[in-house]
């Protein structure tokens, strides 16, 4: 039965009343002509100096719920109870404020008011006499656990009629009254979910109850509950003679996954009536029920149901349901964005579930067709953003000259690239001519990408047009070095070579990288004689290779040149001598970071971690206090490498109070390694900054135990 003791109303932003229900009316004695269209403030004077206002405003603004307790708030309206009180003289209220949503923003206010004064009356009652009984659990909770079965035994039947779910049914009555107020609808139906009370029963009799509107929202309401004990109900609901009823308790059967409707949902389904059939098709593809697929299939033909059909079969097809898809997709009329989802879908499906992919795989390449390519190859010119991919990844895994051509157009695609690439190189060098023709294509997205895939492909016939290109685009120097490096061909060495030379630094280190990659025989003899160029960017490119490979027969020249006069090419040379095992190096990196300009010092510091700690020590500690940050940054790494106790008291001032951050997390880090107590105090103080850098730092440190590491 209904409560009578639970009223609602709501509210507009401003607070101005737009729905006070009857039963609310009945409780203070408020008539909903004098409330509708008021401020709350106005019906209810007292509010603002009671201090209740700023929940009403917490709802609107932050969209949380708020409950006023009748044991602290005592009442929202002041009002008398229903039934007399010999303990009240003003209704006790329980009050819920919830937010009236519209679309994505707060519309306004949705409150129900319980008049709690008998139950409230009826705990006194019960509360004292359980004190008689049982002096040790004189409270209604504790008397469930009280050793008289007596005593249990009515506070269970108290504590029953405590959790009956007035407000729900209340609040639910209102929904009937007002159904065409979609956002009090919506919000009602929020609370719902978010109540702990059970509200199966209620929303059941409404289901089966005369109202056409109530039945709808109570079928919606019963498919978000996620409670399986509407089934049978929703069942019965798709017979309802009100076809809104029946499309909303199919879906909610779907949403359910309830196995059990899965031949009343096919039977909706092959009746083909489509504005039925379509969520039948869907919900059976939410139950996932693989045994219907072959009821599913022959609907692919429906043109109106084959959209549900196949995304349906994506989630509970077989082998047989890929070949029936790519039968539709054979024909020239195919929705072929339609289908390639499908088959995705289906194909992901089965790699998760199976590692099965590649079988998916060769029934669609040995039953497609070239009219089932051209659909493909056509769609990807018209098709939407979304299903762009799918058709993407069913071309690139066809041995078809058409379908990799078609791909080969779209590369400047921005947001197709890396699919395509990743579809052209499954294909390897079948399609280097391909890509080869698109170097020469006007839009450099398109050239930079069909570089990319030339690489990728590691195809050799690609060099000369590659290596032609390195002087006429600029903008694809470092992604044809990328390329020549994945390749690695000894053809490539001499225009690598050429770029030794370019004032472009960011080029020269990319040559580099990419000639010491190759590590041709003839190297050595080619790196000698740049050792000594008159220009300083190919001796530092040299010193770089040479150091790279420790050739022998360069060892004194790299050496000199840690004091050549270029500075550029001094810090090269003090970068590699640390690799070279040559007792020298700890004299040479000691000199540099004393004396030398800072990218040098910085360099020594970084190198000296490679050379014997004993040997250093006392000098790395030293440039703790360099004047320059990179520096001390360096330094504190090597430090962290040698793991040196001596130095945790400079670094713990570093990572305290340096004015750069990079020192500051360096210097924290080398401690992490050296003194995790010193280390966690500074994690303290990081945690407590505020800087998210210094925040992320300190939850990356490794700091489990103390003292030294």
């Amino acid at each position: 039965m209904i409560s009578k003791f639970v009223g609602v109303f709501t509210t507009d932003r401003d607070l101005v009343i737009q729905i006070w229900d009857t039963t609310l009316s009945r409780l203070t004695g408020i008539h909903s002509d004098d409330a509708c269209g008021r401020s709350l403030l106005k019906v209810i004077p007292d509010l603002e100096s009671r201090g209740l206002t700023r929940y009403f405003r917490h709802v609107l603004e932050d969209g949380v719920v708020e409950v006023l307790a009748p044991a602290f708030h005592r009442y929202l309206i002041p009002c008398p109870p229903q039934t007399p009180s010999l303990r009240f003289d003003r209704m006790r209220q329980r009050v819920i404020i919830a937010p009236l949503r519209q679309d994505s923003h707060i519309g306004g206010l949705i409150v129900t008011i319980e008049d709690v004064t008998q139950r409230l009356d009826r705990e006194h009652d019960i509360a004292g006499r359980l004190e008689q009984q049982s002096s040790e659990m004189p409270d209604l909770m504790g008397a469930l656990d009280d050793k008289n079965w007596r005593v249990r035994l009515e506070a269970v039947r108290e504590m029953s009629q405590l959790a009956a779910p007035d407000a729900i049914e209340a609040l639910l009555l209102s929904v009937r009254d007002n159904h065409r107020n979609f956002g009090l609808l919506n919000s009602a139906l929020n609370v719902l979910r978010l109540t702990d009370v059970d509200t199966h029963s209620t929303l059941i009799e409404f289901l089966k109850g005369p109202d056409q509107d109530l039945r709808i929202q109570a079928a919606l309401s019963l498919g978000e509950q996620r409670d399986v004990r509407a089934i049978p109900a929703l069942l019965e609901a798709t017979r309802d003679e009100n076809v809104n009823v029946v499309y909303h308790s199919i879906e909610a059967l779907g949403k359910l996954r309830a196995v059990e409707a899965v031949d009343r949902l096919i039977e909706i389904a092959e009746s083909k009536d489509f504005f039925l059939a379509f969520p039948a098709i869907e919900a059976l593809g939410e139950i996932g029920h693989s045994g219907v697929s072959f009821r599913i299939i022959p609907l692919l033909q429906d043109e109106m149901l084959r959209e549900p059909a196949a995304r349906a079969l994506s989630r509970i097809g077989d082998e047989f349901a890929v070949e029936a898809l790519i039968a539709i997709l054979n024909d020239r009329e195919a929705p072929a964005e339609i289908i390639a989802r499908s088959l995705t879908d289906l194909h992901d499906r089965y790699e998760a579930k199976y590692q099965e992919g590649a079988y998916i795989v060769g029934i669609y390449r040995s039953s497609i067709k070239p009219t089932g390519v051209q659909s493909l190859i056509d769609a990807l010119a018209t098709a939407e953003p979304e299903n762009l991919r799918p058709l993407v990844w069913l071309l690139g895994r066809l041995d078809s000259p058409a379908a990799t051509r078609a791909l080969t157009w779209r590369l400047g695609s921005a947001e197709l690239r890396s699919e395509i690439l990743d579809a052209l190189v499954l294909h390897g060098s079948t399609v280097a001519e391909l890509l080869v023709e698109q170097l020469k294509a006007d839009d450099p997205e398109t050239r930079a990408a069909a570089v990319t895939a030339l690489g990728r492909i590691r195809d050799k016939r690609a060099i000369p047009e590659l290596t032609r290109l390195l002087g006429t685009d600029p903008e694809l120097t470092i992604p044809i070095i990328a390329a020549l490096t994945l390749i690695r061909d000894p053809a490539a060495a001499d225009p690598l070579f050429s770029l030794l030379g370019t004032p472009d630094a960011a080029v020269r280190r990319a040559a580099v990288s990419a000639l010491n990659a190759l590590g041709v025989p003839e190297m050595v003899n080619r790196v000698i004689p740049l050792l000594e160029d008159t220009d300083p960017g190919i001796r530092e490119a040299a010193v770089c290779i040479a150091g790279y490979f420790g050739y022998p027969e360069c060892i004194e020249t790299v050496f000199s040149l840690c004091h050549d006069t270029d500075a550029n090419v001094r810090r090269a040379a003090i970068e590699q001598i640390a690799y070279l095992e040559d007792k020298r190096a700890v004299t040479v990196l000691t000199d540099a970071l004393s004396r030398d300009v800072p990218a040098v010092r910085a360099a020594a510091a970084a190198a000296m971690s490679h050379v014997d700690v004993s040997l250093v020590r006392t000098r790395l500690i030293g440039a703790l206090t360099d004047e320059d940050p990179w520096v001390r940054y360096f330094t504190a790494r090597s430090l962290a490498r040698h793991r040196i106790p001596e130095s945790a008291s400079e670094l713990y001032r570093l990572a305290q109070f340096d004015k750069f951050q990079q020192v500051r997390i360096a210097a924290f880090e080398a401690l992490c390694r050296i003194d995790r107590t010193l280390a966690a105090s500074i994690a303290a103080s990081f945690r407590a900054s505020g800087d998210p850098d210094l925040h992320q730092a300190a939850a990356n440190a490794p700091l489990h135990g103390n003292g030294v590491s």
